[in-house]
């Protein structure tokens, strides 16, 4: 009788351990499994939080073609006034996401070049209003408006430009160091893993 009680409570001890070794290696998949989709979270959210410069040269380049269309489609004081609208509207949502980005970047180079963005930006609206006004003068004759305010958006192309290389680079780098700490958990517990299947294997049987 005294046998067999041992016998079961051997048998309960032994079953304990083989929950606990359970429990733990399910433990550490969990957490490898974890730190890949953190990962992948985190480098999606990079992705987007770095593209702030790339959408906004998009959206400055669909500010020039407005601007194209003030010069070409404007043919009386009715259509100018309708195709500058859409400009002005366009040149404010430039701003704005140029202002945005520089409140959500905290790379003192990117922002430096964001900032003579914006302020390149709000001085050349005043040219292009005065351009509009020398074409109405000229009886919607675009050429000598668009004269006037010719090359004036190369600068900040090329400062955008030069602004989404920097993104990229700090991208790179961000993306690195997400990698590099991800694959560290992941060893971690691939080590404990190890551990683990060393003492399911080694450990003392009845």
């Amino acid at each position: 009788m005294m046998k067999e009680r041992r016998k079961n409570a051997f048998l309960s001890i032994e079953t304990l351990e083989r929950v606990g070794l359970t429990v733990a290696f399910g433990f550490f998949l969990y957490l490898i499994w974890d730190s890949s989709a953190q990962l992948e979270t985190q480098l999606k959210a990079n992705t987007d939080q770095f593209a702030v410069v790339h959408d906004l040269q998009i959206e400055y380049k669909g500010e020039v073609q407005n601007w194209k269309n003030v010069l070409l489609r404007s043919n009386s004081q009715s259509s100018l006034a309708q195709s500058w609208t859409a400009f002005e509207t366009q040149h404010k949502k430039v701003a704005d996401a140029a202002k945005q980005g520089i409140l959500q970047n905290d790379v003192r180079a990117i922002n430096v070049k964001l900032q003579a963005f914006v302020e390149a930006h709000a001085e050349n609206l005043a040219l292009y209003k005065k351009s509009s006004e020398v074409l109405a003068q000229q009886n919607f004759n675009p050429h000598q408006a668009d004269a006037s305010v010719k090359g004036i958006d190369q600068p900040l192309l090329k400062i955008l430009e030069e602004a989404d290389a920097e993104m990229d680079d700090e991208k790179m780098r961000a993306n690195g160091r997400l990698i590099a700490k991800s694959n560290n958990r992941i060893e971690q517990s691939l080590v404990a893993l190890l551990l683990l299947m060393l003492i399911a294997i080694w450990r003392p049987r009845s």
